[in-house]
């Protein structure tokens, strides 16, 4: 049977470290290594999660791994932004959206 940390993992290819997955699972109340059932996967702590974890691959930067490259397209970031902002608005939250901050920065410098 595949844990909610599988689950999670499941979402993206890009290589999510386990302390990650560990976070993110036991600030929305999961066990990481809990049985993934058709249930917790259509939990609100399970979709918020998942929210939080989109919002996470929104910001990772691009990885070499084993030879292996990973690296999303601004359009990517866009999208996953956009899919975990769904997920927040359909469970009443407003989750961790990224502050940016352009023009004259003056003495803030």
């Amino acid at each position: 049977m595949r844990t909610i940390s599988d689950a999670l993992r499941g979402v993206n290819a890009y290589p999510v470290p386990p302390r990650t997955l560990d976070t993110l699972t036991l600030r929305r109340g999961l066990d990481p290594d809990g049985d993934a059932t058709c249930d917790v996967l259509r939990s609100a702590p399970f979709r918020l999660c998942e929210a939080d974890l989109l919002t996470w691959l929104s910001l990772a930067p691009d990885v070499s791994q084993g030879g292996q490259t990973y690296s999303l397209t601004d359009a990517q970031r866009d999208d996953l932004r956009r899919r975990a902002r769904q997920l927040y608005e359909e469970f009443g939250e407003d989750g961790d959206k990224p502050k940016t901050s352009y023009g004259y920065k003056g003495s803030q410098l």
